[in-house]
């Protein structure tokens, strides 16, 4: 029975692939994809990949009744990932701020370590991008901090002090380094 009539599932139109040997559920979308880039990049996928078929079973993740499972991620934001891998502008990452973020939240929780790079790279050109938005982001995936300190000097450098929402989203630890700096260069 094909996926579309089982249990309100269904296929992923744009990434439900000839020749995909991956097949994944994500919310109710059924995705077909290219295995390859999911064991060669993610730590996550490769150890998922790995897990031998129980007797009589097909190997997780190789037809439509055997699809991992990804809970907590939305068939879009999986889908913003899987354009990485086949974005027809060969080195073209035009994409929003938002979308980065959902790359990147992923490329952290599934270990993909490259993709996870090219998000901040991507990220760090979104000039518009606040810096408290960068900061509490890059906080939250682990990014590299030596990246947030041209963020940090700005906010201390600016006139207005740190709203009350701000502080909350910082935490009290950043806050309080920034407080002390801005203290420092009185």
């Amino acid at each position: 029975m094909g996926a579309e009539n089982l249990h309100g599932i269904q296929r992923f139109d744009e990434f439900y692939l000839p020749g995909g040997d991956l097949y994944c559920l994500v919310e109710n979308k059924l995705f077909r994809i290219h295995r390859y880039f999911f064991e060669r990049e993610s730590r996550f996928f490769k150890a998922q990949l790995a897990v031998p078929a129980t007797p009589g079973s097909p190997r997780m993740g190789t037809a439509e009744d055997s699809a991992i499972l990804l809970a907590d991620v939305r068939s879009e934001d999986f889908a913003k990932l899987l354009w990485v891998f086949y974005n027809p502008k060969y080195s073209l990452y035009d994409a929003s701020i938002e979308d980065w973020s959902a790359i990147l939240e992923l490329a952290e929780r599934w270990g993909f370590a490259e993709v996870k790079n090219l998000a901040v790279r991507e990220l760090e050109k979104k000039l518009e991008m606040p810096d408290i938005d960068r900061i509490v982001l890059y906080h939250k995936f682990n990014v590299d901090e030596t990246l947030l300190i041209p963020r940090y000097a700005a906010l201390c450098q600016r006139e207005e002090l740190l709203t009350v929402e701000e502080g909350l989203r910082l935490g009290m630890q950043v806050v309080i380094a920034l407080t002390r700096t801005r203290e420092c260069m009185r």
